[in-house]
């Protein structure tokens, strides 16, 4: 009787583990799916993204963009640096001297490929502007440092109508986004650099989420206003067609 009921018992574990097994590929196969389709859903179609991303790049450059990046006054970035790691070289070397033996500056600035992708309440457009760009820091007695940053433009259009039911496109919220801070050095660091690094390359990443997006998103939001009326019209039947709102153009 016994071996009877032990029998039906492990049938009962091989169908539940099939039955548990057909659960797990189920649930898998609509996991899948579900990450597929907002993926997907993001896309716009290249015919269209291509000519508002050409468009904005030609602007940038021709507005001299890169120029006014490498212009930007980083007194008040260096000031902060200076701040936070005098008193731990004061510690490590010794007394310093002031900050006229500081210097900071941008150069090498590049753009890189423009994209657009709808927004994640399908409500406008957004468009993400990547900058390559290196920051030289000559700071007291260390010996002169090149850090490599990476970062994101983000320009939000959003979709706006007024009171005659007519849509336009309104500059929306602008950030900056840094990717990627790396020092850049053939050799070995010292120990008074390892020391510092990690305060300088916060100071810069605050630098660049908070002060850099004041200065040059004034300048995204003129190009962007400028931009060639059926672009736009485009960008908005796009948004309309996405979010299923007719236009009678």
């Amino acid at each position: 009787m016994s071996d009877i009921q032990s029998g039906k018992s492990r049938r009962r574990k091989q169908k539940l583990g099939t039955s548990l097994k057909m659960l797990k590929v189920s649930c898998l196969f609509v996991l899948l799916c579900g990450l597929l389709v907002p993926s997907s859903a993001q896309q716009i179609p290249p015919e269209v993204s291509s000519q508002i991303t050409d468009a904005l790049t030609q602007g940038l450059l021709d507005g001299n963009f890169l120029s006014l990046l490498n212009a930007i006054n980083l007194e008040g970035l260096l000031n902060t640096i200076l701040d936070q790691v005098t008193g731990l070289l004061n510690i490590l070397v010794g007394p310093l001297l002031g900050p006229s033996n500081a210097e900071i500056k941008l150069q090498d600035a590049r753009l890189l490929q423009l994209s657009l992708e709808f927004s994640p309440d399908s409500k406008g457009i957004d468009i993400w502007i990547p900058l390559e760009l290196s920051v030289y820091l000559k700071l007291l007695i260390l010996e002169p440092l090149t850090l490599y940053v990476r970062t994101d433009i983000r320009v939000q259009l959003q979709l706006e109508s007024d009171e005659d039911g007519k849509y336009r496109l309104a500059f929306g919220h602008c950030s900056l986004l840094p990717r990627a801070i790396e020092l850049q050095s053939g050799n070995p660091l010292s120990l008074t650099v390892n020391a510092v690094l990690g305060t300088i390359e916060n100071a810069l990443g605050n630098f660049i989420t908070e002060d850099l997006g004041a200065e040059l998103c004034p300048t995204l939001n003129s190009l962007v206003s400028n931009l060639d009326l059926q672009l736009v019209n485009n960008l908005i039947n796009l948004i309309l067609d996405r979010a299923n709102v007719d236009l009678s153009v």
